[in-house]
């Protein structure tokens, strides 16, 4: 009878301990989830201190983004914060609302403190003659947990190639 309740107390030990991990993953998973949404809303708005804080503030930041008047690289957070200040500023010369950028079929893969998220996205918005532009395509974010807060370390942007 003992070894049966030592038996039971060992495997519902087990079973918290599996428990807690699955509610840990999902935490992260939700802090990064919202790290994207975060980074929805505020590329819509324009919201600059918002962007700014998702990123890494440091000179390993690596970025590849689809803007034909950027280098095809962005090396470090000095040359990716020129960037984003000189496309905020674009986007508060729009109306508000003038933007719409959604992110489709999230995918979360957390690894202790580093995580890579991967999207589909599309963006609709003016364009300088008075028209409406729509770009789709896809992304990569390589995310690490520094000082308890998931910040983006690497992102890869691609629009879709047009047929």
């Amino acid at each position: 009878m003992r070894k049966l309740i030592g038996c039971v107390i060992v495997l519902v030990l087990i079973l918290a301990f599996f428990s807690s991990l699955t509610v840990t993953a999902s935490t992260e998973e939700e802090e990064l989830f919202a790290l994207g949404t975060k980074f929805e809303q505020a590329f819509e708005t324009g919201d600059l201190k918002t962007l700014e804080d998702l990123f890494w503030h440091d000179e390993r930041l690596t970025i590849f983004w689809p803007d034909p008047d950027t280098a095809l690289r962005m090396d470090g957070w000095s040359q990716f914060q020129g960037y984003l200040k000189r496309m905020v500023y674009y986007v508060s010369q729009l109306p508000p609302g003038a933007i719409n950028f959604e992110i489709r079929q999230p995918s979360i893969n957390v690894m202790e403190d580093v995580a890579i998220i991967t999207s589909y996205w599309i963006l609709t918005m003016p364009t300088p003659e008075g028209g409406m532009a729509v770009s789709q395509g896809r992304s990569t974010l390589v995310c690490k947990k520094i000082e308890e807060k998931w910040v983006i370390i690497h992102a890869h942007v691609s629009v879709f190639p047009t047929p």
